[in-house]
Parts: C-alpha cells; structure tokens; sequence
C-alpha cells in the first residue's frame, strides 16, 4: 500500500500536475519580472540634492535657515535607480512628474503613511523647473527648486517634501526643512 502511494506522488510530481515543473514563456517572465518593491507604496530613494552647481555633496534632506523676503535655488538630481527581482535587474526609471508639497516632520518610507501628512503649498514659493523629465538607466536628470520666502513668518519651520512620480507607479521623495529667522 505505501509503495503504491509513493509512485502516485512520483507520477503526480514527475507529470507536473502540482506546479513543480511549470516554467514562464518569455514574454510572462519579462512582464512579471519588473515589478516594483512595495508596488508604488516605497521611497525609491533616488532624489538627492545639492545647494551648488558641483554635485560633489549630494544629500537626500535639506535643512538650514532663510530671512524673510529672499530667494534660493538648489539643485536636484533623479537618477534611475536599480533593483533586483529575481536576479534581474531593473531600474526606477520612465516619464517622471515632480511635485513639492508641505508636510511635517515626521518622514516616512511609506508612502500611504506620508501622502496622509502632505498638503498643498502655502505661505512659502516653491517652484520645480522642469516639472517633467525621463531618466533611463543611463540618463539622470537634473532640476532646480526655487524657494522664495516672501509671506512667511518669523519662527516658522516649513517641511517641503519634492516627490517624483513614476508614470509606471514608483514613486520617491525627499525633504527640504526650511526655517525662517530673523535678520537683526
């Protein structure tokens, strides 16, 4: 009796009834193959910035003091970013729409956590130039972000979150704090 249950399981499993031998064509393992992490929900983590023309320090979060009434331009690099599924490797890359919006101080690597916090632009200018890009795995690209504090109040800290949209879902985003003080 045991024999002959141990060559049904044989048969079943050589026959490939239960999966084990079933393989992908091509075009379902390329199609599959690229999915992103976290589908869209994590920081792709590939936004840095610079407050010169160099690049030569790159930082994912910003953080200094602005008087009232003034200007500044930092610049911003998106690159795209590789990940592996399965031992291939693919890359956040595509048509690319950036976005500032203010938050708070609580950063996130999750995005529904952080899209719950964000909210519209309000008392500070900020402005992306160009709003829309592609990067590839060989083509970065390159922005500015123009802050300007013109009806700000003293004392006041604004969180500016820049986020790049993915048209294939990804998404990533990276902090400017901007603290406003006062010039004696």
């Amino acid at each position: 009796m045991r024999l002959a249950a141990v060559v049904l399981i044989l048969i079943i499993l050589s026959s490939g009834c239960l999966g084990v031998n079933s393989t992908l064509s091509p075009s379902q393992e390329e199609e599959v193959s690229c999915i992103r992490p976290g589908y869209g929900e994590f920081n792709a983590g590939n936004i840095l910035f610079n407050l010169t023309d160099e690049h030569e320090r790159l930082e994912e979060n910003l953080a200094f003091l602005m008087p009232p009434n003034s200007t500044i331009e930092i610049k911003g690099l998106l690159f795209a970013k590789k990940y592996s599924i399965n031992q291939k490797e693919c890359y956040y890359e595509g048509k690319v729409k950036l976005s500032a919006f203010l938050g708070n101080s609580d950063t996130s690597n999750s995005w529904t956590h952080l899209q719950s916090r964000l909210k519209k632009v309000e008392n500070i200018s900020v402005e992306i130039v160009p709003k829309e890009t592609i990067i590839s795995e060989n083509k970065n690209a390159t922005f500015e972000i123009i802050i300007k504090t013109e009806n700000v109040r003293v004392g006041e800290t604004y969180y500016i979150y820049i986020v790049a949209f993915g048209e294939d879902g990804w998404k990533a985003w990276a902090r400017i704090e901007v603290k406003i003080w006062a010039v004696s």
